[in-house]
């Protein structure tokens, strides 16, 4: 298709690659001289890039620019272009999901925002900060947090006084849907408002002489005022606003959004973008898009420092909210204020992402139960496997950041060890790692976990540095065994162990695996008999013709056999008579 071929019309356009893989996607008043800006104008480098890449595009026709908007966003979100700016990780994010269309609707946090009969709340980029204001929420007004249908009884919750326990009618729906009308306004942040209902509820269950129920919805009013009072007051109007401050770095935009509700600054969240180097009125203009177009409450006022479609965002937003939203780019004053607040903020979050790297909570926990320096994010494990000495053989497992290393992983033959030393063994194995570490110039791991008791833990520790800590996970009591002899207990529901043990078992899994492939490969077999090479094991195979045939062969047989002799024959025979 020609850009010459396109309507004058609003709508949304697609550039596609040739294989049909979306690339872009963008809305315009105008399809046609939107799209011919691309090929009739000097195009700057991220542009010209995408341009390089498009073989097809197509279009969508809207009714109006605004509705061009929602499509657009809808798009972005599907297809998920490359050389859209777009929120990084955006299915990460936690929700509150209130499920309003069950007749005793239920809270809950997810992730998931397929059901379009619900109400969310989010997203929250710090889960526990979710879990928090889910917690809260429960608490005061006690609404029930097991999903789906009603059970058949009441569960722990009603005895612990967090439900009122619908599934045993203990509650009419009428005044449950009351608490959920009060906690979807709590969530909302509209704290004043559920303050009068539950103050006028309050009294007029005082005045029927209601004095139990009455003392139930007084404690909900001690509650939500408690967390009131913890706000701070930024104005003395009731106004509810969004902050939005941005810094950008590279490829990368932090966003911060601070939230104040009535007047009152009730935290912020921030939101990392992936960007091309567009301007920041183009980033936050793409947050407000996605971010918006889930969020239950709409402000009244949205506060930025500079954004492209001021007017088509905010008529999109006004009907979203159902009454006028402004969007305010201040110069002086309490809002300027604010939105430098939320600049820093944003500048704080970009600096903390590119000094610091993320560590999973199991890694930091290791970190602390071991007492390590700093945290263990490369693990290698090591197990010896072999029965009575034969088909010895090693394993090298490697874990970064908690997830298994496929590529990394290392078996190992027993060379130098003879009979039953397991010891020896894992001295060997080890050594041999190390070496080939140091060989290929790559890092010695910050952790190495051994499976066995203290005997193996000290003839590793032998072979490492100082600085590499080396510790043993023995089977019997699941207890960290130290190269001293000491033995660290640590809970069974430590997320430190349960790393430790998942390491262990897959260096375990992994030993067995190379072992019994061994056990079941007859040319194996034979190649653990000592002196019996490459040549002596084919001449075998060969005239035997199977291992089962030479198992069951005598001494004189098996002498018989060119290169063997005498002496190889007794020492094949009593080996395969023990095997």
């Amino acid at each position: 298709m020609k850009w010459q071929d396109l309507p004058d019309a609003p709508g949304v356009y697609i550039f596609k690659d040739k294989k049909g893989k979306v690339l872009y996607v963008g809305k315009a008043r105008s399809l046609r001289k939107r799209v011919a800006s691309y090929f009739t104008k000097e195009l700057p480098p991220k542009v010209k890039r995408l341009m390089e890449k498009v073989a097809d595009m197509d279009y969508l026709l809207t009714k109006s620019e605004v509705e061009a908007l929602i499509v657009e966003a809808n798009l972005i979100k599907f297809h998920k272009p490359k050389y859209n700016i777009r929120l990084k990780d955006d299915k990460k994010y936690p929700y509150i999901k209130v499920a309003i269309n069950e007749p005793f609707p239920y809270v809950i946090p997810t992730r998931d925002l397929r059901d379009k009969h619900s109400i969310y709340f989010g997203p929250y980029t710090n889960a526990k900060t979710m879990r928090r204001a889910l917690r809260t929420a429960v608490k005061i007004f006690k609404v029930r947090t097991c999903r789906g249908k009603l059970p058949d009884k009441a569960c722990l919750s009603y005895y612990i006084g967090k439900c009122y326990a619908p599934c045993e009618g203990k509650i009419s729906e009428s005044e449950y849907r009351k608490l959920v009308e009060q906690l979807i306004a709590f969530l909302s942040g509209k704290s004043t408002y559920v303050e009068q209902q539950l103050e006028a509820e309050m009294n007029q269950l005082a005045a029927e002489l209601k004095f139990e129920e009455a003392a139930r919805v007084r404690d909900r009013l001690r509650a939500v005022r408690d967390i009131v009072n913890k706000q701070r007051a930024i104005f003395s109007t009731p106004i509810d606003m969004d902050v939005i401050g941005i810094s950008q770095s590279g490829h990368t935009a932090c966003i911060e959004l601070l939230r104040i509700r009535e007047g009152r600054l009730l935290g912020g969240e921030h939101y990392f973008m992936e960007t091309l180097r567009e301007s920041a009125a183009e980033v936050i203009r793409a947050f407000m898009l996605q971010y918006y177009k889930t969020a239950y409450f709409v402000p009244d006022e949205i506060v930025v420092p500079c954004v492209n479609e001021v007017d088509t965002l905010a008529e999109w937003l006004s009907e979203k909210k159902g009454h006028r939203v402004e969007i305010k780019i201040p110069d002086r004053g309490t809002r300027r204020e604010l939105l430098e607040m939320a600049t820093e903020n944003a500048i704080t979050h970009m600096e903390e992402s590119k000094s610091q790297v993320k560590v999973r909570p199991s890694i930091s926990d290791l970190q602390r139960t071991l007492g390590l320096a700093q945290p263990p994010r490369r693990i290698e494990a090591f197990d010896i496997s072999n029965i009575h000495g034969k088909y010895a053989v090693g394993s090298c497992v490697v874990f970064v950041d908690g997830k298994p290393d496929k590529r990394s992983y290392r078996r190992f033959r027993i060379r130098t060890v003879q009979g039953i030393d397991d010891y020896a063994m894992m001295e060997e194995v080890v050594k041999r790692r190390v070496a080939r570490l140091q060989k290929e110039n790559k890092k010695l791991p910050d952790l190495v976990l051994i499976d066995g008791g203290v005997g193996h833990v000290r003839v590793a520790r032998k072979v490492y540095p100082p600085e590499v800590p080396v510790f043993g996970l023995a089977k019997r009591f699941e207890q960290i065994i130290t190269p001293e002899g000491k033995i660290l207990s640590v809970p069974l529901s430590s997320p430190a162990l349960r790393l430790l043990q998942r390491i262990r078992n897959e260096a375990h899994r992994f030993a067995i695996e190379y072992h019994r492939k061994l056990r079941e490969k007859p040319e194996s077999i034979l190649d653990a008999i000592p002196g019996v090479g490459a040549k002596r094991r084919q001449a075998l195979i060969k005239y035997f013709g199977s291992l089962e045939r030479l198992k069951r062969a005598s001494i004189d047989e098996i002498a018989k056999v060119p290169g063997i002799g005498r002496k190889y024959a007794e020492r094949i025979y009593e080996f395969l008579r023990s095997a």
